[in-house]
């Protein structure tokens, strides 16, 4: 009986023993399974928080090139537009002083000349000094020019000119010639190199 009285007490030794171990292995899992479920919230809020300061930064970032590239845009428009313009200005303004025949007399200065030229002749740069001379005195009127050599001022070539001409369809030229025009109407003519070069001075 003794024997049989340490054999159960063995055996319940064992089946206690047993038990405690499988309680720690079962402790130690929950523990375990807690501490891998904590780790991978840890990791799932650092990866979300840097998931999220990650597309910040991303969207940051692109602002910015867009901003940049927005005002590198900005910057070169305007130059250009403004080399563009004062190109522009520039060209109007050397083109405002040729005319067509046709408005010679209804231009809005109230006295105003208009030499009527061939552009192509050989003594044409004459006539463009003649102008440019005129125009750097003090007090001058507005000159301007008609190229006779234009097609769209054939009309007004002639081989006897017209002095007494009320409008633009009467006008005939038969030389160099500058007009002095008063309210609308022939005030002045003039014909020839020498005596406009006399005129304009």
């Amino acid at each position: 009986m003794k024997i049989a009285f340490v054999n159960n007490n063995i055996y319940d030794i064992i089946v206690l023993v047993n038990n405690m171990t499988k309680k720690k292995n079962t402790t130690k899992s929950n523990k375990k399974s807690k501490n891998v479920q904590t780790r991978k919230e840890v990791l799932n809020n650092s990866i979300y928080e840097s998931d999220t300061s990650n597309v910040i930064k991303c969207v940051v970032i692109v602002l910015v090139i867009l901003l940049v590239m927005y005002l590198l845009t900005v910057l070169i428009l305007k130059k250009s537009s403004t080399d563009y313009i004062s190109k522009e200005d520039e060209k109007t303004a050397i083109q405002y002083s040729e005319i067509l025949a046709g408005t010679s007399f209804n231009k809005d200065d109230e006295e105003y000349l208009v030499l009527f030229y061939d552009t192509t002749a050989d003594n044409a740069s004459v006539y463009g000094n003649m102008i440019s001379t005129y125009e750097a005195k003090d007090s001058h009127l507005p000159i301007y020019y008609v190229n006779l050599a234009n097609t769209m001022n054939k009309s007004i070539n002639s081989s006897e000119s017209n002095k007494d001409a009320k409008d633009a369809s009467e006008l005939k030229i038969n030389q160099s010639t500058l007009i002095k025009f008063s309210n609308g109407g022939i005030l002045d003519y003039v014909e020839g190199q020498d005596s406009i070069n006399e005129y304009l001075k």
